[in-house]
């Protein structure tokens, strides 16, 4: 039988993980239903469609992530410190249980379709306007840009390769080469 009451951020959150842990095509009405303890139709008045049901859970991963990786650009750390503990905390999400990447994961089924490109390039963008900001300390801004796309692209070649073995050096390297170059490119301390 459905609960009667779940929170809007459990709600999502389960929501999340089965799409994440299934992809969107393999994911049914029923799947996010049971993973809610929501009957069909409830989980329908609220969202409308599977549809309705992935552009709310894309809004709360990206609000998430806002809150738990690119907020960290903005604390009170020295700029290595902050772009290390930045790509430390995506790694972390790209680890867990081994999925990768939720935003490439989704934009690789049905990008395509273009159902939900538009939400997936603005998080990619933020994502690196947040490491261009870290970057510009080493490097001017047109070339931070640069540099903060191609991290993105390097990471999402890490998390891929972690993704077919399950070894986690691919992200550690890629922490580790990003910071050491960074580093060396940092203005000397007084």
């Amino acid at each position: 039988m459905p609960i009667q009451k779940i929170e809007k951020s459990a709600l999502l959150l389960r929501c999340w993980e089965v799409f994440h842990r299934q992809g969107y095509h393999h994911t049914s009405i029923r799947d996010l239903a049971e993973a809610t303890g929501l009957g069909k139709a409830g989980l329908l008045h609220h969202f409308g469609s599977k549809e309705g049901v992935m552009q709310a859970v894309i809004d709360y991963a990206i609000t998430a992530f806002r809150d738990y990786v690119l907020a960290v650009a903005q604390e009170d750390l020295p700029p290595e410190q902050r772009l290390e503990k930045l790509l430390r905390r995506q790694n972390r999400l790209a680890k867990h249980e081994r999925r990768g990447c939720f935003f490439a994961n989704l934009a690789l089924e049905t990008g395509r379709d273009g159902w939900f490109n538009a939400p997936i390039q603005l998080m990619f963008a933020e994502w690196q306007v947040a490491v261009a900001g870290l970057l510009e300390v080493a490097w001017p801004p047109g070339e931070a840009q640069q540099r903060a796309y191609e991290l993105l692209l390097t990471y999402e070649g890490a998390v891929t390769l972690y993704k077919l073995s399950g070894d986690e050096s691919h992200l550690e390297g890629y922490v580790k080469r990003t910071i050491a170059e960074f580093t060396t490119k940092l203005p000397p301390t007084i």
